[in-house]
C-alpha cells in the first residue's frame, strides 16, 4: 500500500509565518498541528520575499514550533500585485480559453502577463457573445521567492494558489450554515501589512483588491502619537475596545481615537469596494447581486476588540468576525485558545491538499 503524503499549509505573512497540518475526517476536517514563528523584519515587502534564507529559517522555526514533520507544502501568492477578478471574455470553449488566456488577460491584468502565472476558469454565460471568466494572476518572482523559501526549509511545494481562495475555503466554502450558494459575502482579511477585500457572490468570486491600511498601521499610529516602543504599542492595541466609540456616555479615550482614524480609513475603502461592485452590476445590467449580505472579518487585525460592531455601525451591513474553528466542518485537536481568525490562510491551504484530485 502506498504511503500517503503529508502536507502542510504555509502562510508567509509580513508579521508571522503560520503553518498548519489538516486531516480529512468524514465530511469535514481536523486541524491537527499548528506552528508559528515571527517573520524577520524587512524580509517581505508587498508579498515579495527580499531575504529567502531568513524566511526559510523562519519556516523551519514554525515547523518546529508545531512539531510538524510533513515534507510537502501548499503555499499561496499574496500582495498588491496579485490580481483576482471576474471579467468578460468572448464566448469560447474551455480549451480555447486555455490556449488564448494570456492574450485575453493582457486587457485586464496590470503589469506584464508574460512575467506572471495566469489561470482562468469559466464562471458562466454573460450574453449571447460573452461569458464571465474568473481570472487570476500572480507575478512569477512573487511565487518563485516563496517556493525557494520553502525549498530552503526542506519542503517540496506541490500546490500554489492565491491567499483569497484559501481564506474562503477555510471560513465559508464548506460551512453549510453560511448559505454561500444564495448570499453575497465580502471577506475582509486584515493582515499585518495589507488588508485583502474579496467579494463572493453566490459562491462565485467577483472581485479582490488589496490595501495598505492594516494591523501595522494601527500599531504605527499608536507608536507615533504616544512615542511608544513597538512592543508597548502592540500590547496597548490589545486592550482597546472599539465598542466604547459606540457609547457616547463613555469618556473619550485618546489611544482609541488614534486607532479610530485608521479604522475609519479602512471603512472608507470597504465602502468604495461596495460602491464599485454596485456600479459594475448596474453598468453590466447583470443578474449579479449589487449588495452585500454580510462582511466577514478575518486575519490578525480582526482581533481588535469591537472592530466588527464598529464597522457594522458605519457601513449598515452585518459584520462578523469569523475564525476557522467557527466553521462547522472544521474541528481542532486539543484545547483552542481562540476561534483561529488568523489561521484561515494556513488552514485553507492545508485543506487544498485533500482536494488535489478533485
Amino acid at each position: 500500500m502506498a504511503i500517503k503524503k503529508a502536507f502542510v499549509g504555509v502562510d508567509i505573512g509580513h508579521s508571522r509565518i503560520k503553518v498548519a497540518q489538516v486531516d480529512a475526517i468524514g465530511n469535514g476536517y481536523r486541524v491537527t498541528k499548528v506552528g508559528t514563528a515571527l517573520t524577520p523584519p524587512d524580509s517581505i515587502r508587498d508579498g515579495q520575499i527580499n531575504n529567502v534564507e531568513e524566511i526559510s529559517q523562519a519556516i523551519k522555526a514554525a515547523m518546529k514550533d508545531g512539531h510538524i514533520s510533513a515534507g510537502n507544502a501548499v503555499i499561496a501568492a499574496a500582495g498588491g500585485a496579485v490580481f483576482v477578478r471576474t471579467v468578460p471574455f468572448p464566448k469560447m470553449t474551455a480549451q480555447m480559453l486555455r490556449d488564448s488566456v494570456k492574450y485575453e488577460a493582457a486587457r485586464f491584468v496590470p503589469g506584464s502577463v508574460e512575467d506572471s502565472y495566469v489561470e482562468a476558469e469559466i464562471s458562466g454565460p454573460l450574453s449571447d457573445t460573452q461569458m464571465n471568466v474568473l481570472l487570476a494572476a500572480a507575478p512569477r518572482d512573487v511565487v518563485q521567492g516563496r517556493m525557494d523559501a520553502c525549498s530552503g526549509a526542506g519542503l517540496n511545494v506541490q500546490i500554489v494558489e492565491l491567499e483569497t481562495f484559501a481564506t474562503y475555503r477555510a471560513l465559508l466554502e464548506f460551512d453549510t450554515t453560511r448559505e454561500v450558494s444564495t448570499k453575497t459575502y465580502m471577506i475582509v482579511d486584515i493582515g499585518a501589512a495589507n488588508t485583502g477585500v474579496t467579494v463572493i457572490d453566490k459562491g462565485a468570486f467577483v472581485m479582490h483588491r488589496s490595501m495598505p491600511t492594516a494591523g501595522n498601521a494601527f500599531t504605527d499610529a499608536l507608536k507615533q502619537a504616544f512615542k511608544l516602543e513597538q512592543v508597548d504599542a502592540e500590547a496597548g492595541k490589545t486592550v482597546l475596545d472599539l465598542h466604547e466609540l459606540l457609547n457616547p456616555a463613555i469618556p473619550e479615550n485618546p489611544p482609541l481615537k488614534v486607532i479610530q482614524t485608521q479604522v475609519d480609513d479602512l471603512v472608507r475603502e470597504i465602502r468604495r469596494s461596495m460602491n464599485y461592485m454596485q456600479t459594475q452590476a448596474q453598468q453590466a445590467d447583470s443578474k449579479a447581486t449589487a449588495s452585500v449580505d454580510a462582511i466577514v472579518l478575518s486575519g490578525g487585525g480582526a482581533k481588535l476588540k469591537g472592530i466588527d460592531a464598529y464597522m457594522q455601525s458605519k457601513l449598515g451591513v452585518p459584520v462578523i468576525t469569523v475564525g476557522v474553528f467557527d466553521n462547522t466542518t472544521i474541528i481542532q485537536s486539543g484545547p483552542g485558545e481562540d476561534s483561529g481568525c488568523d489561521l484561515a490562510v494556513a488552514t485553507g491551504l492545508a485543506m487544498r491538499a485533500h482536494l488535489k484530485a478533485a
